[in-house]
């Protein structure tokens, strides 16, 4: 069954400053919030449960103020589910989220708690599980929705005014909201495990000149590594004292540190090479020492 509105869902409205520098910020901008629709839509259907694909369509661009009118079409094969609640579920969503982070610079983790239980009603009112269970959006993909809609806001000048529309209402939008790399980490990390291995990696790509960091394969994972002995690096990036190739594997001391979210899962691991002890080329089958012996001269 394919079913699509015959009006837009909803849209957003730009109230750009007139004779201003850079006005591709607004077509940024205006791609960004599309982007930020699109992962927030992904992120509250996943956690609906149910098969139902859907697409965002274009339905409108009205010219002065710059407005843009979107809609959904749903596929679905259960004839069950009230697509319509869908469509309220999805714009209420966002206007939820745009709501909530109005008034607000950043966010902390009870309020993002508070946002995860409103959403989390939201689900409820689709009456699309049988069962009325409902799982509440994850930090992270909560997180990555805020994120997106803070990358498109952020072009935007003291002077422009943006809107989400919803039929004839429109909320003004925050442009000002953001979450730095700190606070991004208290929101979704609980607590972090680290500690230092004697770990042989295969070099995959090394980096010949910045301080970028290294890709090794570690078993059958590839895992990126931030390499900080410093003495090793100049002589292999400056002094060109030795060569190292992909295939080619380091013996080193890492510095492994483990994150974990509020609901005990692993959300990253990090990788810090604090001192290399050898390196064995594997082209020639010789192993290559870090320094001359102190005893050469």
């Amino acid at each position: 069954m394919v079913f699509s509105s015959s009006t837009a869902d909803f849209g957003f409205k730009i109230d750009f400053a007139r004779n201003t520098e850079d006005p591709a910020r607004i077509f940024r901008a205006l791609s960004e919030l599309i982007k930020f629709c699109e992962i927030t839509d992904q992120t509250l259907i996943k956690y609906l449960d149910i098969d139902v694909k859907y697409k965002l369509i274009l339905d409108d661009i009205e010219e002065g103020s710059l407005i843009v009118w979107l809609k959904y079409a749903f596929d679905s094969i259960n004839e069950k589910i009230n697509l319509k609640l869908i469509y309220s579920y999805l714009v209420s969503g966002k206007s939820c989220i745009i709501e909530f982070v109005q008034q607000k610079n950043t966010i902390n983790r009870s309020e993002l708690i508070n946002l995860q239980e409103r959403l989390h009603n939201s689900a409820k009112e689709t009456k699309t599980n049988p069962f009325d269970i409902y799982i509440p959006v994850k930090d992270k993909d909560l997180v990555l929705s805020l994120d997106s809609f803070q990358s498109a806001v952020c072009d935007f000048q003291d002077l422009d005014k943006l809107y989400y529309l919803i039929g004839e209402s429109n909320v003004s939008v925050n442009q000002n909201f953001g979450i730095s790399d700190s606070q991004r980490e208290s929101l979704l990390v609980k607590d972090k495990k680290t500690s230092t291995l004697e770990m042989i990696l295969k070099v995959k790509k090394p980096d010949y000149l910045g301080e970028s960091k290294w890709q090794f394969k570690d078993k059958r994972r590839t895992i990126e590594v931030k390499i900080t002995d410093s003495d090793w690096l100049e002589s292999f990036q400056k002094n060109r004292e030795f060569s190292i190739k992909p295939g080619d594997a380091i013996k080193a001391e890492v510095e492994v540190t483990s994150k974990y979210g509020f609901s005990g899962e692993l959300l990253s691991t990090e990788y810090v090479l604090k001192k290399v002890i050898e390196v064995v080329s594997m082209h020639d089958g010789s192993q290559l020492s870090l320094f001359k012996d102190k005893d050469q001269k």
